[in-house]
């Protein structure tokens, strides 16, 4: 009988504690437990800080916005998820395959008829006439509505102080590798930014490329040096902590680490996770926020996969003593079960 009781006993603590309530995540204790720091606020650029405004896009909702896959297009969107601060979009007409998400104060997105006055070109829903689209007709056959001008972030064109004109020259890095810098045209220039394109005709001595000569021979002419200016260091460092989107799963926002560094560029490793699953980006991409935003703006956070479930199971200075045919094993333990 002492051995039925005592063996009872063991399995009555170990099934009380294993049906606990799961303990809430909190950022302030993992870093505690982690003995790491989160990135200051000050690191992060407006479009990755707390937003000032609230998201007023709902579902349904069209708008004009930018192809992730193709830069250089407008296509017209539709709102098909609100998630927080994001918007989950959808390219009329075409595969939801093709759906990617941005934040609700992404400059990427303008609203109905941005094209039309900035005599940028629509690529309408698939099965429309890019000369015959109209929104009003458009809005009604849908049976929605267009975006508010008041959600969006920028509406206009140029900005006032562009110093660059379409068809300058200059020197770009391959967004796509990194690692080559390409001679580049100025395609189109939106709000503050431009958009570049990468001269794919090969010259015919690549090996001995002048400037002076290409320039010469395309009669085209070069970004003016004022029109450049240095970034200063990002100032991440590694081990700082922060929550960023999932690339392979974009509309979860996990909790990650700063592993690596370089002087515009931070790898970001999602904790929890395998190091195979670690990328590079630009310190300044919209996809970085500090610690709460999540928080802050009504979206979930996505922990480590080992503290998700966390369940902390602490039996303080008991010893178990349980009889076997080998013997007695005393157990001494701090469990935490996940």
């Amino acid at each position: 009988e002492r051995r039925t009781d005592r063996n009872g006993w063991c399995l009555r603590v170990f099934s009380a504690a294993v049906s606990g309530k799961k303990k809430p995540w909190s950022w302030d204790q993992y870093l505690e437990d982690e003995r790491s720091q989160a990135a200051p606020l000050q690191l992060f650029t407006e479009f990755q800080a707390f937003p000032d405004s609230r998201n007023g896009f709902k579902a349904g909702m069209r708008l004009e916005g930018i192809d992730p896959l193709h830069p250089s297009m407008f296509c017209v969107l539709s709102v098909a998820e609100v998630i927080g601060f994001r918007l989950r979009l959808h390219i009329d007409g075409y595969s939801e395959c093709y759906n990617f998400w941005v934040n609700a104060d992404s400059p990427d997105i303008k609203p109905a008829g941005w094209c039309e006055s900035t005599a940028h070109k629509l690529h309408p829903a698939k099965g429309y006439k890019p000369d015959e689209f109209n929104w009003e007709k458009y809005l009604e056959a849908c049976n929605s509505q267009a975006a508010p001008k008041n959600l969006f972030r920028s509406q206009s064109s140029v900005s006032p102080g562009s110093v660059f004109e379409v068809g300058m020259k200059l020197e770009a890095v391959d967004r796509k590798n990194p690692c080559l810098v390409c001679v580049a045209s100025v395609a189109d220039i939106v709000d503050e930014r431009f958009l570049c394109s990468c001269v794919v005709v090969g010259h015919p001595n690549p090996e001995h490329f002048v400037w002076e000569d290409y320039m010469e021979d395309t009669g085209a002419s070069a970004a003016p040096t004022q029109a450049f200016s240095v970034r200063s260091p990002h100032g991440f460092q590694t081990h700082m902590k922060l929550e960023a989107v999932d690339r392979r799963n974009p509309m979860l926002i996990r909790v990650a680490t700063v592993t690596d560094t370089e002087d515009h560029r931070v790898k970001v490793h999602f904790d929890g996770w395998h190091e195979k699953f670690d990328f590079w980006v630009d310190s300044d991409l919209p996809d970085l926020h500090p610690m709460g935003w999540c928080s802050r703006t009504g979206h979930s956070l996505e922990p480590p996969p080992l503290s998700e479930s966390l369940l902390t199971l602490t039996i303080t200075r008991q010893t178990l003593e349980l009889e076997s045919g080998f013997g007695l094993v005393q157990l001494m333990f701090s469990l935490i079960l996940e």
